[in-house]
Formats: structure tokens, sequence, C-alpha cells
């Protein structure tokens, strides 16, 4: 029998535009890594060296759908490394998911909780979990980041107007940082 070695499997969103692009080059370099990214059907070009499985995060069935062909796919193998880097912001926040949620928190970030749930059982024992947030989050640095976190109303908010869509990107990458926490204890 040969010395094989075994298989570095990495699991991404957001990796067709921006930073996720960046990471994914980084990643594809990486010997012995096996990449499926979720993307939307959008007609975006995708890299060649990675497999693409259908995923938009503004529809938790959707996601629930992505996870089950991902455990699928990797069979008996183990997540190494989950990268959930996703996003986007708006202007105003009324805007819904398929779900009925403010869409950039169901995107941003209940899409992502569900995701990180679902996929949690199939990672490797010495796994990483990258969730991209950002300094928006923190009312030191940025002024319209919340200082109270209620999720029921990132989730169904009852009013609109100036910054409403910056005020929802910056509390859904609070609950990003929150969830990455969550996850490390």
């Amino acid at each position: 029998m040969g010395n094989t070695k075994p298989q570095r499997v990495v699991i991404m969103t957001g990796a067709t535009s921006g930073l996720g692009v960046h990471a994914l080059e980084h990643i594809a370099v990486q010997p012995d890594t096996r990449i499926i990214i979720g993307a939307r059907e959008s007609g975006q070009a995708k890299p060649q060296y990675v497999e693409v499985v259908p995923l938009d995060l503004a529809s938790l069935d959707s996601v629930r759908k992505f996870a089950g062909e991902v455990i699928q796919k990797i069979g008996d193998s183990q997540i190494n490394i989950l990268v959930l880097n996703a996003g986007m912001q708006t202007s105003t926040n009324d805007k819904k998911s398929v779900d009925g949620y403010e869409l950039t928190f169901a995107v941003n970030h209940l899409a992502h909780y569900l995701l990180a749930r679902l996929l949690a059982p199939y990672m490797a024992v010495h796994r990483r979990l990258v969730i991209t947030t950002s300094e928006t989050h923190d009312p030191k640095v940025f002024r319209f980041a919340p200082k109270t976190l209620e999720p029921d109303r990132l989730a169904h908010p009852d009013k609109n107007g100036f910054g409403s869509g910056i005020r929802a990107y910056s509390a859904s990458k609070l609950c990003n940082l929150l969830t990455a926490l969550s996850f490390t204890r």
C-alpha cells in the first residue's frame, strides 16, 4: 500500500468575490486540499479547482440542502476548515429573506449560524471555523454599531430610516462574532 496523506476538506461561502476570492486562492494552493464552495447560480465564473454546490443564504431551506449535499459529497471524510465569509449589506432594513427575516441579518448571521450547526458534527477534531466579521459591531469604532442586541428585533425590525441598513449590517457582524465565541467555548 502506498503512503497516502488524507485530504484536507474546506467548505466555504463567499468565495466568488471580494475577500473570499483572495482567501480561496490562498487555500487552493495548499497541497491535498479539497474545496467545496456554496454559491448562487448567478452566472459568475467559478474557479476550476473547486466543487460548487448551489447555495442561497437568503433561504434557510437552501442552507439545509447545501449542508445535506456537502455531507453526502464528503462521505467518510471530515471537514477541516469551514469558512463562513459571504455577506451583504443594503441601504435600508426593509428587504426580507425568503423566510421573512430582515435580509442582512438572515444572510450574514442566521444562514451561517444554521450552516455551522448543521456541519459541526462532520468537522474534524482539530478543525477551524472562520467567520468573517468587521469592526462595525463596536460602538467605540463605529457610531451605528448596536448598543444592545435583540435578535427578534434584528430579524423583524419595526422601523426603517436613515442608517437602518448599516445598523442591520453592524448587528449581524456582532452576531457573527458572538457565534464564533460560542463555537470556541
